[in-house]
């Protein structure tokens, strides 16, 4: 076989091409101590387990159709599917305004280009919907960024101190138990 220049093959596994191969999006938004400290916010993108590797993405203020300056991470390959990740920072004035993240991807749904709506960073909230009929994500305005942080700290902690309490947990059980063998049978196995 003979290729012309440029030309890509990629061989996958049948599975692969089964199912929803288009961009997964998961969002992440500024944190107050970036705001507070830099008067910035970044906006990050975090596209996943789409198939196959060519995707374009690009950000525009919501009433704007001019596109932004923004940075993008390589596309990288996670089992038979691909990831991909982009941000924007913003700052000033345009702090106050709502940004999209657009994703041009042949697998999306409805063969649109995929949307994800940020909130203006001074009303930023962590909590997304997407809606199932359309391929267009947006943001709610729920809680203040301040308390989702703290709970997300405090559950972070919980469970890293109940993790750290199973394990010494496992090696006092394990202790005993080889001290009572050891006791029991005076240090002799059957």
């Amino acid at each position: 076989m003979e290729f012309g220049e440029g030309t890509k093959l990629i061989v996958t596994s049948e599975k692969t091409l089964q199912g929803d191969i288009s961009p997964k999006p998961t969002i992440f938004l500024p944190s107050i101590a970036e705001i507070n400290h830099h008067k910035a916010g970044t906006y990050l993108c975090l596209l996943e387990k789409f198939f196959p590797d060519v995707i374009n993405v690009y950000w525009k203020k919501k009433d704007d159709n001019k596109i932004l300056e923004s940075q993008q991470g390589t596309t990288v390959r996670t089992n038979d599917t691909y990831m991909k990740f982009s941000w924007l920072t913003v700052s000033g004035k345009a702090m106050n305004k709502e940004h999209r993240c657009i994703v041009e991807h042949e697998k999306n749904i409805k063969e649109d280009d995929q949307e994800i709506l940020f909130p203006p960073i001074k009303k930023a909230s962590t909590t997304y919907v997407k809606n199932e009929n359309a391929s267009t994500t947006y943001v709610k305005n729920e809680n203040d960024v301040f308390q989702q942080q703290l709970t997300n700290t405090y559950a972070y902690y919980t469970y890293l101190l109940l993790l750290v309490k199973s394990a010494i947990h496992l090696a006092i059980v394990a202790f005993c138990l080889i001290r009572r063998t050891a006791v029991c049978d005076n240090g002799k196995t059957s």
